[in-house]
């Protein structure tokens, strides 16, 4: 039986895909929080591991609630896990990743009644288990308008992620806001921006504190072999320039020419795409450029890299393969 519906101040939602290897980690740093208002939904998408048995023989933990389904992707499970929830707030947790067991207090002390979004720092690990970066952790928060927020989110202080995040689960369920199931790439940060489109009279806390606990491994989708469905990143950022003023679209279409390179970069470096698909890519990296440029560009060392791609993406290409090599 799960806490009372009072009682529940935080909704944990975990997306399970033969996630079992790392699951146990996972399930034990929740049951070491802290805080225990709090309830975990995990969605258990079409595994074909054991993973299923493994988060049955935690069934009885009066915190968890686990939903089977079939596998239709990340953003399905989310989605299923935030038309479960009940809690006032409202985070996400990847199953091969942990939390540090102050994760959930703190995430309760930032979000104020003028807050819509926490952020916090992420501690990098590998699959085994050891720290590869040691963040230094403080007490500092900086609270931040919204519309400076996605500036900060953007380029500032880059975070374009949703596990490093805690949300307000009424505004998101008031809203029916949900992931882009269609999207493979990026649709975390769309959720966000269209998260805060809705939420511009609060405030974003930026917190020092360390709340998330990444395992950095090689079959994530920027690392495994690329595919045209990757390339929906284009449909994100399309999708999220409805959300955003023209204060933002500098900082906007920095990101959004960073990634876009670094895509095409990868396209003509595999044989998975045809000269056609690829040179689609291309126009519509040119075109993102010329909005750039209107919006201001930035005088940093990637506005170079960005013009010379604009000029010879095929060239540049050939000579960072060089370089790498």
């Amino acid at each position: 039986m799960l806490n009372p519906v009072n009682d529940v101040l935080l909704s944990v939602i975990v997306p399970v895909y033969n996630a079992a290897a790392y699951l146990e980690r996972c399930i034990d740093s929740l049951i070491q929080q802290d805080e225990s208002r709090f309830e975990v939904i995990f969605i258990n998408d079409g595994s074909t591991d054991h993973s299923l048995s493994l988060l049955q023989n935690y069934a009885h933990y009066p915190h968890f609630h686990i939903i089977d389904k079939v596998n239709g992707g990340v953003s399905s499970a989310r989605n299923h896990g935030i038309r479960a929830s009940r809690g006032k707030f409202l985070c996400f947790l990847d199953a091969d990743d942990f939390l540090p067991s102050t994760a959930f207090s703190t995430w309760l002390c930032l979000m104020q009644q003028n807050v819509c979004m926490a952020v916090g720092q992420s501690q990098h690990f590998t699959p085994q288990g050891q720290a590869l970066d040691f963040p230094v952790a403080s007490d500092h928060a900086r609270p931040m308008a919204v519309s400076a927020a996605i500036n900060e989110l953007l380029y500032f202080n880059p975070r374009h992620g949703i596990c490093d995040k805690i949300f307000r689960g009424d505004v998101i369920r008031q809203h029916h806001l949900r992931f882009n199931e269609e999207i493979y790439n990026f649709e975390d940060l769309l959720f966000v921006m269209n998260y805060l489109w809705l939420q511009q009279h609060r405030q974003v806390v930026f917190s020092d504190k360390v709340v998330y606990h990444y395992v950095k491994s090689t079959h994530s989708a920027t690392r495994s072999s690329l595919k045209e469905k990757h390339f929906s990143f284009a449909r994100s950022f399309s999708n999220m320039k409805a959300f955003l003023s023209a204060q933002h679209h500098r900082c906007y279409y920095h990101l959004y020419l960073k990634v876009t390179s670094s895509y095409i970069y990868k396209a003509l470096n595999s044989e998975e795409f045809s000269r056609d698909f690829i040179d689609e890519y291309i126009a519509l990296y040119r075109q993102s450029f010329k909005s750039y440029l209107s919006s201001g560009l930035m005088i940093n060392a990637w506005s170079l890299y960005f013009t010379f791609f604009f000029l010879s993406p095929r060239l540049v290409s050939r000579l960072r393969k060089w370089v790498r090599k």
